[in-house]
């Protein structure tokens, strides 16, 4: 995210923490200025701000949402063969990033939709982070019967509500650590057996 937790305000978010529709993947490849799409794709770099700042300018400047704490905490960082954020000039480029893309997007103050932030974290961190707290106690978990890891997710969201926040915790660490199991057995844990394994 674009601010520090201390200022309680975010403006872009990184597409690991955010909740997008489908829709916008779509619109990414099909209505992205131009410009944008061919500098993202030529230079693998910003692809990131891009996604975040062409969903506020159809937005009307608001920023993405993001996924709960609980959800952006238990992500693991995967292995990946090309790294593209540790050159010495990737900074500077994403600078220019921000700046061009939100020129061409309509998205600085004096644009056409002022680029704008949302509060970041609610009364409940666990639950309230983002623009949008999720109403998890409304929802009907039978009613995801079809979809039974979604329908998982709810229960277990409900049943959190009533809990304290150190169980909230431990829960959360159980899910990162079974997570990290996950991504070590299918070799994308970096220096471990599998990974050796997997990439060679």
């Amino acid at each position: 995210m674009s601010t520090t937790e201390s200022s309680n305000r975010y403006s872009i978010t990184l597409p690991r923490a955010s909740f997008l529709h489908r829709d916008y993947l779509d619109l990414y490849s099909l209505a992205l200025p131009r410009p944008i799409y061919v500098y993202v794709a030529q230079n693998l770099e910003c692809e990131d701000i891009a996604m975040s700042f062409f969903v506020s300018s159809l937005t009307n400047g608001r920023p993405p949402l993001i996924a709960d704490y609980w959800a952006v905490k238990s992500m693991v960082k995967l292995y990946s063969e090309k790294k593209i954020s540790g050159g010495k000039d990737h900074k500077s480029t994403r600078d220019a990033c921000v700046n061009d893309f939100a020129e061409l997007l309509g998205l600085k103050e004096d644009g056409e939709w002022p680029l704008q932030t949302d509060k970041l974290i609610h009364k409940n961190k666990f639950f309230g982070y983002g623009a949008e707290i999720e109403d998890w106690v409304g929802m009907d978990p039978s009613s995801f019967r079809s979809l039974p890891r979604l329908q998982g997710v709810i229960e277990s969201m409900q049943a959190l509500q009533s809990t304290s926040n150190d169980r909230r915790m431990g829960w959360l660490m159980q899910q990162k650590a079974e997570t990290m199991r996950e991504a070590k057995a299918a070799g994308m844990t970096e220096n471990t057996d599998e990974w050796k394994e997997r990439w060679g």
